[in-house]
């Protein structure tokens, strides 16, 4: 029996990628305790949809741009008619704090609003797209992807940060709005991700390592495994009286 067993979820932000691939390692993490997963991305999913289904699960792979409530609509429906309910959204979809720094007189609006239409308008547009599903169901987890970068401030990306800020805070209302209707809301947050690669580039540049792991009480690197077992609590049951919260996987560098 998996933790998850019966539950259908959907990820966005779902594609392999370059480096971390987050959102991929989310689906199949959720697929392992049994849960049937959607993939939604702009890129195509089918690559991660056969993985899941190569080891036993299933998975759907949709197209879906989270700045486009229609094509999210499109997405809730396509995960109804396959699999019958909608029990969990992981809001993963977002710009990353990877981008090139930018000092703030330097910075756009252009660049602020394209920050905003994908890392704040698109999870809002996501929970409009389940969320009367869950309503009917009186029972869902909305679980959306912070970042620590909120408590530590990171310079020259204000448009990210302050959107993750906006994440922490959007998770605290609609906690307190869907509480009722026995919708769990809340927020994984996490600092750098080492990849391989990074880890490469943090042996090749001491300096930048000294950086990262300067502020940490431990002095060890964050992989995506550490990440999936709170994502899991908190698509599961276990989690079913946790609503409104942060869960931060940090080694010790964020003083909440």
């Amino acid at each position: 029996m998996g933790r998850l067993d019966n539950r259908v979820a959907i990820v966005t932000g779902a594609a392999h990628g370059e480096r971390a691939a987050l959102g991929s390692h989310f689906a199949k993490a959720l697929a392992a305790e049994g849960a049937k997963v959607t993939l939604a991305d702009l890129k195509d999913c089918a690559s991660v949809a056969a993985e899941i289904e190569s080891s036993g699960g299933q998975a759907l792979s949709v197209r879906a741009d989270v700045r486009d409530e229609q094509s999210l609509h499109a997405m809730a429906q396509a995960t109804l008619e396959r699999f019958g309910s909608i029990d969990i959204l992981v809001n993963n979809a977002a710009v990353g704090s990877n981008i090139p720094p930018v000092p703030v007189l330097e910075l756009e609006a252009s660049a602020w609003d394209e920050m905003y239409a994908v890392n704040v308008r698109g999870p809002f547009l996501c929970v409009k797209a389940v969320l009367p599903q869950m309503r009917r169901q009186k029972y869902g987890k909305v679980i959306n992807i912070g970042s620590a970068t909120i408590y530590s401030g990171l310079p020259n990306r204000l448009h990210y940060v302050s959107g993750k800020g906006a994440i922490h805070v959007m998770t605290r209302s609609l906690a307190r709005e869907l509480g009722p209707d026995g919708i769990c809301v809340n927020t994984i947050a996490y600092g750098l991700i080492t990849s391989a690669l990074t880890e490469h580039e943090m042996e090749q540049d001491p300096a930048h390592r000294a950086r990262v792991f300067g502020p940490r009480m431990m002095q060890v690197h964050v992989h995506v495994g550490d990440v999936l077992g709170g994502l899991v609590f908190l698509a599961s049951a276990e989690s079913d009286r946790m609503t409104g919260q942060c869960l931060m996987i940090d080694p010790g560098s964020v003083c909440l």
